[in-house]
């Protein structure tokens, strides 16, 4: 049995750990807004994520629909299951969630709320995206996403009877690449130590439905930067420009 979502008030803010028309209040974008407040806070520009915000507007629509406000869904789901849903294999999500009068007062009570501040400022986030809607009360449900992003240019793919997945480590603290397939670990076919770009490619047949991507140091210590769920038919995770996958799900 489903359980059902807990109700919304008429104002509330939720955080959880775990591009697109642009969203704007007064003139200013959810981007600018997050960008904003982390050059005052001194952390670096987040890029704006067309998966993120997908993931967020259709949260949001749940929870504008259920009348509700909430980092989990009735079966338990968080917002690292939403993105991986969508087709997301980042490893590190936050969210944010407020309901409230408008966007721009919701944005004002997470700026005064210390810890969705500090979620908002963590100088590792890469990316973000924003979700926004209505509900029946006319009030505004907002969800925000972050991630980091640590591999740039990432393509996975079947060719013929292999899986194959490339990308760049944008981290200059990697000097190798690792696939894990359950507890077996593969190196690259190719790597590159000084752009470090990798490609890995393994023959699908027998490969366990988990597999990891990342990446060691040169004392040895291991970064996970991605996770990926490969269904039974092969199909992968879709949704970002640098999934290239035959089939996959959008």
């Amino acid at each position: 049995m489903k359980r059902p979502l807990p109700a919304v008030a008429p104002f509330a803010c939720l955080l959880a750990m775990v591009v697109v028309p642009p969203v704007v209040a007064g003139g200013e974008s959810a981007l600018d807004w997050a960008n904003r407040l982390r050059a005052a806070g001194g952390a670096p520009r987040v890029q704006g994520d067309e998966l993120l915000s997908s993931t967020a507007r259709d949260w949001a629509r749940t929870l504008a629909a259920a009348g509700a406000i909430s980092h989990r869904g009735a079966d338990g789901e968080d917002a690292l299951d939403r993105y991986r849903a969508h087709g997301g294999t980042e490893v590190r999500i936050g969210e944010i969630i407020g309901a409230g009068p408008g966007l721009a007062a919701i944005e004002k009570a997470w700026e005064a709320s210390p810890s969705h501040r500090e979620l908002a400022l963590r100088k590792y986030w890469t990316h973000a995206g924003m979700g926004e809607s209505q509900d029946d009360r006319g009030g505004d449900v907002c969800v925000m996403l972050f991630c980091v992003v640590l591999v740039e240019g990432l393509e996975i793919s079947i060719e013929k009877t292999e899986l194959v997945v490339k990308g760049r480590f944008d981290v200059q603290e990697a000097s190798d690449a690792l696939l894990m397939a359950g507890m077996e670990a593969h190196r690259p076919e190719a790597w590159d130590r000084v752009s470090r770009s990798f490609a890995f490619r393994l023959a699908a047949a027998g490969l366990p439905s988990y597999v990891r991507l990342g990446f060691a140091t040169a004392k040895g210590a291991f970064t996970l930067t991605n996770a990926l769920t490969l269904p039974t038919e092969r199909e992968f995770p879709g949704g970002r420009a640098r999934f290239s996958v035959p089939g996959a799900r959008h």
